[in-house]
Formats: C-alpha cells, structure tokens, sequence
C-alpha cells in the first residue's frame, strides 16, 4: 500500500515530475441518432503544449476515417492480409466524418484544417498564431462521424444495432520529444493519445445502454431519449459501447467491473470468484491500484483470445471450459492493468508492454494452476501421456510457438515496428518473445523474480510516459554487467543463435572447449560440466559469432552441456551437448512416435504418421505410414519414407525424400532448400510412372518485411521418369524413360487486388529443348471488379521427336503432365467427366480445339473480366507452330465462374473455332472446371492471412 500513497501524494503536490499533470481536457456533447448510424458531436479541446517548442499545426486522431477509402493505411493492412471486405465496401457500410467547422473558442475565427497525404485518419489543424511551450488553446469542432459496420474489425454498429467504439471522437496526437507521433489506425486497438480530461454528455435513445470506463455523473430522460454525463481523469481509453441490453457489474472491493461477456455454464456467482481471484493476483503482484471502473467486453476479448489448444471446439478440447473461461478473464484484466499503469508507444517500445503483460499471465497460471499440462486431460491418457508433449506444462505452448517461427524464417525484431509485424507476430507470437526474452535478461543479470521487478518498474514510472531506455537504464543499476547485446543487438535483430560444441581437449590443469555459431545471432549462453547427471558448474559465456576457443579448470567433467535450461532463445537444442570422454557413451537412443511430438535432445526419433489420402481416381484411397524425423518443429534437415498402398491399384506406392532446407538471416538469399524424392504412382489403370528428382530452390524477399507477398524464385531440378510397360489396354503409350534438366526462374507479386507473376522455364533433354515464358496480371477494384490477364510464349529449342508424339508438347487447353508437376485426378482420361479437369498452363484455353498441341512454337492471350459477383466472361486467342504445318489462329470464349481464383472454378464456353458451342451436342461435356485437393495448398490458402 506504501506504493498508492506515493502516487497519490505526488499527485495531491502537484509535482511537475509527473506529466499527468498537463492532461489535456475535452468536452464532449454527442448525440446519437439510429436511423443514419450517425454520431452528431460538438467538442470542446483544450490542448496543452508539453513540448519545448512552439506549434504552428495540431494532429488529431480521427480514426472513424480511417474506413472512409479504399487507399486508407486500414485498408492497405488488411488486403494484404488477403481481407477484400473493406476495400470492397459500399458507402453505407463504410466510416467517416464530416467536419461541419473549427473554430478557436469564444472567437470566430475558423481554423483552416486538412489530412495527411498517406493518412486519411489523422486530421492536421492550422493555427492562427504559434502555440508557445507550456500554453494552452481551445478549439471547438462541430462534426458528425457516420459510424462504420463492425464486420471489418469488430468496432462498428453490429447487425443487432449496437454500437462497439474503441476510438471515435477526435483525440490530440501524442507529442514527445518535440515530434508530433501519428499513427493511422491499424486494427490494433492501441489507440496512443495525450492523456486527458473528459467531460462528455451523451445523447441516446432509450432503447440503448451505455457503457464506459468514465464515471457517470447523472442522467436525464427527454422524452423517448436518455441524457448520460460522465467524467473522467487520466482518460487513456476511448471506448463505448452501446448495447439493448445492460452489462452485468459486478464489485470487487471498491473496483467496479462491467462486462458483456457470457457462458452458459458459468454463473454469476463463479463469475464472481474468478474476477476477485484475478484482482487479488493483480494486488498481490503488481501492488497498485487500477481506474475505480474497468469495462471488459467481448468484443476486446476476441482480439486479445487464449491461443493453442484452447481454440479447439469445446467437444475435443483438453481442457475444462471453466479453466479457459478464467484464463480469458485473467488474460484481458492483466491488459487493462497494464494500459492503465504503463504508457508506452504502442507502435515502437509494445514489445515491453508485451513481455509484461505475458510474464504475469504466466505467472498467474503456475501461481494458480502449477500442475497443468500443455495437453489438458489428454496428458493422462493412455497413448497419449509417455509423448513428450503431454508431460510439458502449460506455459511450454509460448516458447513452442517463438521456436516454430524462429525455425521457419518468420521471426522479426522486437523492436520492428508494430505495422511490419506478421499478423500471427503481432497478435501471438511477439507477446511470447516478448516474455521469453525478458526471462532471458533476468536469468543473465540474475535480478530475482520478473514479477518483482515489473512491479518496482511499474511503481518507479508512475504511469509516465515510458520507453525502452527508461527500462534499460533500471535495469543497468542492479547490474555490472554490460547489456548492450540485449538492448542493441537482440531488440533490434531478428538473428537468432545456435551454439555447437565442435572439439574438446583435455591438458593436465584445464580444459580447452571449441564452440562454433552456426548461426549470426551472438548473444550469452551457459556452459555447463557434469557426470553423469551430477553438475559440477555452470557459467554464463559472453555471446559471439564464427567460432571461439574457451578454456576452463580440469574438474574431471565428462559431460558438457551449452544452455543446459534452455535460459538462450536458441535455433536448436540438439547440438549442445558433448562428451570429453570416449568411455562416456552419449550414444542416443533411437525413440518410436506414433505421430508428431516434440523433440527430446536424448533421443533420436522416428515419427510414424498413419496416410489416407487420395490423389487420383487410379490408386484410389492410399494407406499407409510415413516414417521420418519431422517432429512438431521444424527442422533443416528432414528425411521421410511414405509406403503406401492403393486401394484400387491393389500396388505399393509412395515417396522418399530427404531435405536441407536453410532460412538466412543477411542478404536478399532468404531460403535455400536442396533435396532428392523418389514418387511412384498411378498415372493411368495398371500404369505407374517412378519420378527421381535432385533439385535446388533458392528464394529471395527480403527478410526485413516480411509482410511483403512479393517474392522471387530460382529453381534447379534434374528430373528422371520412368514408366511401368502398360498393362492396360487404354494405354497406347510407349514412351521409353526419359530425362529432363530443368530451370525456373519465378517473380510474384502475389497482392490481392494488384496480382502479377512471370516466369522463365527451361526444359533441356535428348530429343527435345524447350524455352517458355509466361506473364499475369491480375486486377481488383474496390467496386468488386476483377480483370485478369495472361500472355504465354513457348517455343521449342530442337525437337527430334516424331510428329505423332505430342507427350512433350505445347498444349492448347489440357498439358500432358510429362514432369508430373499437376495435381490432376485422372492424368491418362481424354473423356468423362475427369478430363474436364482444366489446369491453367501452356496455352491455357478452355475449349478443345484441334490442333490441341505445338511442337514448335506456341503463343496466346488468355483475359477475363467481371460481370457480376463472382461471374466474368473470359476470352482466349493464340497462334500454334507445328512442323510441316501452317499457323493455326484459336480462340475461344464463355463465362467463368470464380468461387476460389486457382482452387475453385468453373467455365462454360460459348464460342470458339467451333461455333456457338453453347447449342451443341453434348454441351456439358464442354464444361471445365479447376480444383484442388491439395492439402498443403487448401493449408496455404487458409493460413495465408496470418503468416
């Protein structure tokens, strides 16, 4: 409590330490009418300059506006998250404000006011005369904000006809260092305003209830509609909800807590429990005091949501809904508490916010529910409990998900801007680095437990403005030791470490110990000496790149270990160990999975997934098991065999690959993958084709934004076919095995609504060379509008193929698939319904035209453009070689319907060479369509928004 008697005595002195003292003060009259979705509100805003300079202009945050245009920040960050809802928006759907007049109070004088260039939610407001440091103005505005639809990021007016609001009236833009920080709204819900005090009078129908984390002062009926006046202090949070029917309230000491939030199978009185259980954490950790009133909707609870296990459907998820139902309330209170008590950039230092935020719910869960495992309930069953995840505690899930990312390339800065953040960082994966990191300082500076230091920060700052600096300097005085690896480096990089013991050498009075980086990331690490599993000591090694020799006193050790308790966010754990002694078996043995699991560094294992899946109508259902060494992690190297069988093949078939796959950390090279995988499969009844394949893929991005969808793509492949002698005969063809050397070059923009992609492809065998190139564009308006088109070139380098033998040529609707590259369901049907199946490459058209092959050169223009919804008309034209014969000129077109682009479509031909081949016999065997059954593809489609 000695605590809240210093914030309150600093405040009650009027101390000019603390700069909540030059709050900011607005007045507010708004009045809400249903019919328009329309907010009519008359502001009074006193601004006071803090800075040290005078002001010409003020910015406000008019965040309302930030759904106004299909060009606005908000929308360009959700497109390329692949969500069109808001770009596509109608204008009733849409936000805006429409300024009816500023003016500087008691005059009438109007105030010429704009927006930014690059963003259309900030307003810019010029003043008559300079703003002198330490003065003051008051501007009154007159606007009415046309309140969007909540379908885009969850604030709006729902279908039900409420009103979710998280930053609606004009706020003053924070000015720090002299520097006006203007941040457009991103669907973060961090809102950064000065602080201030609020006055507001709230005009609403009776049919409507508020809720808001200012005190209410009274009321007043006016016929059908109710006045609300209410007051706040220190305001950081704009939020208002206006809802048919009251949020519960409950009472926790003096703390009022109002909430929307529902279980049906949790009552009033559990509810009850779990919120005083939750505050009495708080109180017990942290030792302030929050604001007297605390709003938690559901609303904020989706953006801030439990992550893993707890997302399963409450019919298979491992744990008690009560246990998740708690974890959501604790996760959200904590958040508030902390927004209330650090003011921090939410855009440049989230990262500590974030950590903290983290290490308390994680503490809550070990301090209230120690013995919990990761896998819930399921960690005691049988099967299920001897794997490695279902002996991990909860909080084991966090440092999981950073590794996973870390190993897939998708790692960022903690201090990288919050905007360039991958969706996933940003909303997970950056709260657990976060964490994971600041556990990290406290194990390196050794400072005690992380919750008590958060709370002498918290009561050090006193809910000023804080920053990262301010953090390094408390933390550089309890410490000698030099942190500048941490917060120069480690904030700022995206490097990561892996630390290998390469040699070890023993002399009479030490120990010599070679330890190599493989990786760029130089940061501190323990070196651990033991026997067996007896420590005998342990000490922390100053981090470094490239490779280092340490020697250390001959303790008669023969077991050393390199970050023994995982205490070093490292890329892999399974090189850290090493033997001096050869009598010393770390022999490890060999471990047996059936399904994924999560690596144990004694072991070796071998996972065994059962496969059911079907690829073709030829093998039908296969089953069978896959043997390899991919864990729940990712890994560089990874081998796998894949037996199976085919269910209407009655044959063994399957794959074998091994891959090295490499994330670098420097330079534009941001993948390089290298590998060998041997295929054998059904191509037609009784007909098998066995595909062996070297190949090198090298993929360019740049790393630092990795919220690019824009990339390059060089490949290398030597591919080997060879083809079973036909037992079928449906099958005339008796193409010897063959060998093609293959390289491709790939640039993708791959943005939703602004789509292009060229290729280079060169095909190089004995009897035949072969050079194609092929460009696409792609275009979305924000009325919907989709114009698509496509150019394609292919031309053959030499041909000593017969004329008859059109297996490697150029096809005009339907390729042969002689690399087998296409997921085709029926790759030998020329008729029926499989032969439908239509795969945009080579020419591309849609109508079965004669000649249907080139062999010697082939070019077309494939376009298609709207016509409603998902339905455009799509047109072709091209030109086809073929030796001894004279150009042919194609075309073809028809309407398209577009459910999916590239997984899902259907097109109907019209007319072609062959006439209006809508009246023709036999029309619906005209019909294409293009699907895809590949899972790994499905999978990409689905997750592309959040990585």
């Amino acid at each position: 409590m000695k605590y809240c008697f210093l914030i309150v005595a600093i405040l009650l002195t009027g101390s000019s330490i603390n700069p909540l003292l030059a709050q900011h003060k607005n007045t507010i009259q708004a009045k809400v009418i249903l019919e328009s979705n329309q907010i009519h509100i008359q502001q009074q805003l006193t601004f006071q300059n803090n800075s040290s300079i005078s002001l010409n202009e003020i910015y406000l945050n008019d965040w309302i506006s930030s759904f106004s245009s299909p060009n606005s920040p908000l929308t360009k960050k959700l497109l390329n998250e692949f969500q069109t809802q808001l770009y596509i928006a109608k204008p009733k759907h849409r936000g805006y404000t429409t300024i009816n007049s500023i003016t500087i109070h008691n005059s009438k004088d109007e105030l010429q006011f704009d927006r930014e260039d690059d963003a259309i939610d900030i307003l810019r407001i010029q003043l008559n005369s300079p703003l002198r440091p330490h003065d003051s103005v008051t501007i009154e505005m007159d606007y009415v904000l046309n309140i969007q639809s909540d379908r885009f990021t969850g604030y709006g007016v729902t279908k039900h006809g409420e009103y979710l609001l998280n930053s609606w009236y004009f706020t003053p833009c924070v000015l720090e260092d002299d520097q006006w920080l203007k941040y457009s709204n991103y669907s973060f819900d961090d809102l950064w305003s000065g602080v201030s005090e609020v006055s507001l009078s709230l005009n609403i129908p009776k049919s409507l209830f508020p809720h808001t984390a200012l005190i209410t002062k009274n009321t007043k009926e006016q016929n059908d509609r109710v006045i609300y006046n209410f007051e706040g202090q220190n305001v950081i949070s704009h939020k208002l909800f206006l809802t048919p029917n009251r949020f519960k309230s409950f009472k926790v000491d003096d703390i009022e807590l109002q909430t929307d939030i529902a279980h049906k199978k949790i009552d009033t009185a559990q509810e009850q429990k779990y919120f005083e259980k939750v505050f009495q954490f708080l109180k017990d950790n942290l030792g302030v005091e929050p604001h007297k009133k605390i709003i938690l909707s559901n609303t904020e609870l989706k953006k801030n949501s439990l992550y893993g296990l707890a997302l399963l459907p409450d019919i298979i998820s491992p744990f008690e809904k009560e246990f998740e139902y708690e974890l959501v309330i604790a996760k959200n209170i904590i958040k508030q508490y902390l927004d209330q008590q650090l003011n921090i950039d939410p855009r440049q230092d989230y990262w500590l916010k974030n950590g903290f935020q983290m290490l308390l719910f994680m503490h809550y869960i070990d301090t209230c529910y120690p013995e919990q495992r990761l896998m819930g309930k399921l960690s005691k069953i049988w099967g299920l409990r001897h794997f490695n995840f279902s002996k991990l505690n909860y909080n084991a899930q966090y440092k999981l998900t950073y590794q996973q990312m870390m190993r897939r390339g998708r790692d960022q800065a903690l201090k990288l801007p919050r905007e360039k953040l991958l969706n996933f960082n940003e909303r997970f994966t950056s709260y657990y680095k976060s964490a994971i990191s600041l556990t990290y300082l406290n194990d390196y500076v050794e400072m005690g437990k992380p919750i008590t230091w958060i709370r002498e920060f918290l009561n050090q700052q006193q809910r000023s403005y804080s920053t990262t600096t301010d953090f390094r300097q408390f933390v550089e005085r309890k410490t000698t030791k030099n942190l500048d690896w941490f917060f120069d480096d480690f904030l700022t990089q995206y490097y990561s470490a892996d630390y290998k013991i390469s040699a070890i050498e023993k002399k009479e009075d030490s120990i010599e110990i070679s330890i190599k980086n493989l990786r760029q990331g130089a940061y501190p690490f323990t070196l651990t000496s033991q026997t067996n599993d007896l420590e005998i000591s342990s000490q922390w090694i100053e981090g470094f790149k490239d490779e280092m020799t340490i020697s250390i006193p001959n303790s008669n050790a023969r077991l050393f270990v390199l970050n023994k308790d995982n205490k070093t966010p490292e890329f892999n754990l399974k090189n850290n160990t090493k033997v001096s002694d050869k009598r010393f078996s770390l022999n490890k043995p060999l471990q047996f999975r059936l399904f994924r699991d999560v690596e144990n560094p004694k072991f070796n294992q071998l996972y065994l997934i059962p496969i059911a899946e079907f690829q073709n109508v030829y093998d039908g259902v296969k089953i069978g098991m896959n043997f390899n060494n991919q864990g729940i992690l990712a890994k560089p190297i990874v081998y796998a065999i894949a037996p199976t069988y085919g269910t209407l093949s009655k044959t063994l078939t399957g794959y074998a690959k091994f891959v090295y796959d490499k994330y670098h950390e420097s330079g534009p090279l941001y993948q390089s993958k290298y590998g060998l995988t041997l295929d054998r499969s059904s191509f037609n009844y009784g007909d098998f084709i066995t595909k062996f394949q070297p190949f090198a893929q090298f993929t360019f991005l740049d790393a630092n934004n990795l919220r690019s969808n824009s990339l390059q793509q060089f490949t290398l492949r030597y591919i080997n076919i060879k083809k079973d002698n036909s037992k079928s005969i449906l099958d005339s063809n008796e193409i010897p095995p063959y060998d093609v050397f293959n390289v491709r070059y790939l640039s993708l923009k791959n943005d939703i609504e602004d789509y292009k992609r060229w290729h280079l492809d060169l095909q190089l065998s004995k009897q035949f060379g072969k050079f194609n190139m092929s460009y696409e564009i792609r275009k979305r308006t924000p009325k919907d509008r989709h114009y698509n088109l496509r150019l394609f070139g292919g031309l053959f380098l030499y041909n000593s193929l017969p004329n008859s033998e059109t297996n490697f040529s150029y096809a005009l609707d339907r390729p042969t698939d002689y690399l087998f590259d296409y997921n085709y369901l029926g790759q030998s049907e020329s008729t029926g319904f499989l032969s439908q199946q239509l795969i945009v490459a080579d020419g591309g058209f849609k109508s079965r035209l004669e000649p249907a092959f080139a062999n010697r050169w082939m070019t077309t223009i494939n376009a298609s453009a709207s016509i409603w919804r998902y339905v455009q008309a799509y047109g072709d034209i091209g030109l086809i070689k073929n030796n001894g014969k004279n150009i042919f000129f194609g075309y073809d077109s028809g309407i398209r319907v577009d459910l999916v682009t590239d997984y899902f479509e259907l097109y109907f031909p019209v007319y072609s060479n062959l006439g209006w081949e809508i009246s023709q016999p036999s029309y619906a065997d005209k019909i294409r369509f293009v699907i895809t059954t590949d899972l790994t593809r499905l999978g990409s489609l689905l997750t592309r928004r959040w990585f």
